[in-house]
C-alpha cells in the first residue's frame, strides 16, 4: 500500500507539472500577441481553456504568472543556444552558426524575439523581470566568450577584445537590429541581418579561417 500511495502521488505531481507547462505555454502566447503590459488573467484563461481562478490557483498573481513563463522560454532558448554552441565543427562555424541562427530570427519577425524586446522593455519598471532578462543575458553571453575563449586557445581566433567585451559587442549587435526591425519597421531581411552581424563578428575575432 505505501508504495501505491506513492506511485498515485507522483502520478498526481506530474499531471500538475503538465498542466501547470501548458498554461505557460498559453501564457507565452499572449504575451507574444499582445504583450507583457497587456496580458491579463482573462486572456490566458481564453486561450488555455480554463477559468481564471485555475490561473489563479497555479500562480497566484499576474505577475508570477508572467515572470515563470518569461522564465520557461528562457530556458527553451537556452537549450537551443546550448546544442548550437557545443555541435560539431571548428569554434568559428558553431559560433557563426549561433549567430546566422539568431539573426535569421530577427529578420523572420520570430516573436521569440518580439518576447524578449517586450519583457526587456518592461524590466526597466519591474525589479524581479530586471534580474531575469539580466540572468538571460549574461547566460547568453557566457555561451559566445566560452566559444571565443576555445577559439584562442587553438589559433583560430585573434580577439581584438577580451571574449567577454566581444560578447557584449555581439549582443548589443543582434538587440539593436531587433529593435530595429520590431520597434521601427525595418525592412531589412534575415540575411541581411545575418551578413552585419557575422561581419562585425569576423572584424572582431579575426578568424584565420572561416571557409568550415
Amino acid at each position: 500500500m505505501p508504495n501505491s500511495r506513492i506511485n498515485v502521488g507522483q502520478v498526481a505531481n506530474d499531471v500538475s507539472a503538465e498542466r501547470r507547462a501548458d498554461l505557460l505555454a498559453a501564457t507565452t502566447r499572449v504575451i507574444a500577441r499582445r504583450g507583457y503590459a497587456g496580458t491579463r488573467f482573462q486572456d490566458v484563461a481564453e486561450e488555455a481553456g480554463v477559468a481564471v481562478g485555475t490561473l489563479q490557483h497555479h500562480f497566484g498573481t499576474r505577475s508570477r504568472m508572467l515572470s515563470e513563463a518569461l522564465v520557461q522560454w528562457i530556458d527553451d532558448i537556452d537549450q537551443q543556444v546550448k546544442i548550437l554552441k557545443n555541435g560539431e565543427g571548428t569554434p568559428w562555424s558553431r559560433l557563426e552558426g549561433l549567430l546566422t541562427y539568431t539573426s535569421i530570427r530577427i529578420g523572420e519577425r520570430h516573436d521569440s524575439w518580439r518576447m524578449w524586446l517586450d519583457f526587456t522593455g518592461a524590466a526597466l519598471k519591474d525589479r524581479e523581470l530586471r534580474g531575469t532578462t539580466y540572468r538571460s543575458m549574461l547566460r547568453w553571453r557566457e555561451q559566445i566568450a566560452d566559444t571565443i575563449r576555445e577559439g584562442e586557445q587553438l589559433g583560430e581566433f585573434a580577439p581584438a577584445l577580451s571574449p567577454e567585451d566581444i560578447a557584449d559587442v555581439l549582443s548589443g549587435v543582434l538587440d539593436g537590429m531587433a529593435l530595429q526591425v520590431f520597434a521601427m519597421d525595418s525592412d531589412v531581411s534575415g540575411a541581411e541581418v545575418c551578413q552585419r552581424v557575422v561581419t562585425v563578428a569576423k572584424r572582431l575575432l579575426l578568424p584565420t579561417d572561416t571557409s568550415s
